[in-house]
């Protein structure tokens, strides 16, 4: 369960000026404008990541892509679908899991990528130049942490869910098991006797 902020009493009105939430969302909406003004809309700052993602670690499943984005499943299912129609990467069976596909770039997705890439630079430049220079790395290091203890939790969550799903199907087995069992000792005191 999420724990209030300690140093803003649960008494006090809730403050989008004080909101960590909402102004890391602000921040990404002035660096996706900035991106996308300069890209011409040839991609998204979301799919700019997915593109940077595949051609840091070519080969990898949209799970992967997931964990390394950050992106949801659905969201990024829809955008892999988008991005294989325009042909800007190509989607294969994984030889290492045949219900997964493994994630390329094709030449298009690398040309997109390779023009877009100062673009992204700029977003970037975008939000770190309206601060002191000496305070440009302590955000970059702190938003690095928060990236990091995100992922970690998502990997904890999904590790527990298995888990779950796991004590789940063991506890409808032993469930059924008893019932036939049940089911099999009322069926032999039934049979008559001879």
């Amino acid at each position: 369960m999420a724990r209030p902020m300690t140093d803003h009493p649960e008494s006090e009105p809730y403050r989008l000026a004080t909101s960590a939430s909402h102004l890391l969302h602000r921040a990404e909406q002035l660096a996706s404008e900035r991106f996308t003004q300069l890209v011409n809309g040839a991609v998204t700052l979301r799919q700019f990541a997915v593109l940077a993602a595949v051609h840091e670690n070519s080969g990898l499943s949209q799970s992967d892509l997931v964990r390394a984005t950050g992106i949801d499943r659905s969201t990024l299912a829809d955008m892999m679908k988008g991005l294989e129609k325009r042909g800007l990467v190509a989607r294969m069976p994984s030889t290492a899991d045949a219900r997964a596909y493994s994630v390329r770039l094709s030449q298009s997705g690398a040309a997109i990528l390779a023009a877009a890439t100062q673009h992204a630079r700029a977003a970037d430049a975008a939000i770190l130049d309206l601060l002191p220079r000496t305070k440009r790395k302590a955000l970059v290091e702190t938003l690095t942490k928060l990236s990091k203890l995100a992922a970690e939790a998502a990997e904890k969550a999904e590790r527990e869910a298995k888990r779950q799903a796991k004590r789940q199907a063991r506890q409808t087995r032993q469930k059924a098991k008893a019932r036939a069992a049940k089911g099999q000792t009322k069926n032999n005191s039934r049979k008559p006797r001879r």
